[in-house]
């Protein structure tokens, strides 16, 4: 990106949107966000804040009426209808328009690292996260193609490190640092690939302004992947405490989702589950960057702790009641 570039954020107050942020201001960058201002956030000095319900497209094209941009990076759309209404109103004023998409868009393969031009997931098993996303990438090239719209899609898989909402590793930094058992699917075998949240906003800056990355998708993701045990061993050594494991069956998994509702299951299992080695190549991005992530796994739980702590989000009560609900039925099923 050229220095001092006019750069639009759609999002800019959650995780991976805050992080951009900041990073584009810290650069020097002129920065706009464009969210419904609902989510409270501490934003950088100098930044603008538009409204708008994405929801609404005249919202949105009466916000966007006008604007110019070098650069707008969206990291809230989720279906073709919180992406048609961006993109006719920047059509024609935009330098590049980077966009936040999935690795949830390919289909199952049995190779890996799975790479770019790899299948997308368009059968009807198709979740609709993942449909959708599908979809808006489909948008976006059709609209390169038709009207040189200067799109490019970046696919990262789970995002961790500070500000997440769904707060998985902070939940196992106090299960483990409480002495709490730590319940694994399985054998703990399955590898987990993920990206940092701050090397994937590098990835978003380091694509932005190069030619060559338009009309292309990317997959951001970190350089390392990691077994199930790896992963909780890793925060063990980070919190100084050694994990107390619990491995589950199959029977039992399933036991123990269908006692608990979806929101409570995630809390239980995280991203811990009998799903399939998902690994993924981040050749081509580097190849057409000047992008490198900065953290391996272990350095990126690590420096997330170390935010978690400093922050005073270790003194959080966490409510571990899901927790002991599923190790009380293992319990009864022991008898």
């Amino acid at each position: 990106m050229n220095p001092r570039s006019s750069v639009l954020v759609l999002g800019g107050t959650k995780f991976i949107g805050l992080r951009l942020t900041g990073l584009l201001h810290y650069q020097g960058h002129s920065v706009t966000i464009l969210n419904r201002g609902k989510s409270e956030a501490v934003l950088p000095d100098g930044v603008t804040r538009l409204r708008a319900d994405r929801g609404d497209p005249d919202q949105v094209a009466a916000a966007l009426r006008g604007k110019e941009y070098d650069v707008v990076f969206d990291i809230s759309a989720y279906t073709t209808s919180d992406l048609r209404p961006v993109v006719e109103s920047l059509q024609g004023r935009v330098g590049h328009y980077v966009f936040c998409s999935s690795v949830a868009a390919y289909a199952p393969n049995d190779i890996a690292p799975i790479r770019e031009h790899y299948p997308l997931n368009r059968g009807p098993e198709a979740g609709h996260y993942s449909r959708n996303k599908v979809l808006c990438e489909d948008m976006l090239i059709e609209a390169f193609a038709r009207d040189g719209f200067p799109a490019t899609m970046v696919r990262p898989p789970y995002v961790y490190g500070p500000y997440n909402h769904t707060e998985r590793e902070p939940r196992l930094y106090a299960r483990i640092g409480q002495g709490r058992k730590v319940l694994i699917p399985g054998e703990g075998l399955t590898q987990i690939h993920s990206v940092h949240v701050d090397d994937l906003a590098a990835a978003f800056v380091a694509i932005a302004g190069r030619d060559r990355t338009l009309g292309q998708a990317y997959n951001g993701v970190g350089d390392e992947a990691i077994t199930e045990n790896g992963y909780v061993a890793a925060i063990a050594e980070i919190v100084g405490r050694q994990a107390e494991t619990v491995h589950l069956d199959h029977r039992q998994y399933a036991e123990a989702l269908d006692l608990l509702d979806q929101s409570r299951a995630s809390s239980v299992f995280g991203l811990l589950s009998f799903g399939p080695n998902e690994l993924y190549s981040n050749a081509k991005l580097k190849r057409d960057t000047d992008w490198t992530p900065a953290y391996g796994i272990k350095e990126g739980l690590a420096m997330t702790h170390r935010w978690w702590r400093d922050t005073g989000r270790d003194m959080n009560e966490v409510d571990f009641s899901a927790d002991d609900l599923v190790l009380a039925q293992l319990t009864r099923g022991r008898r």
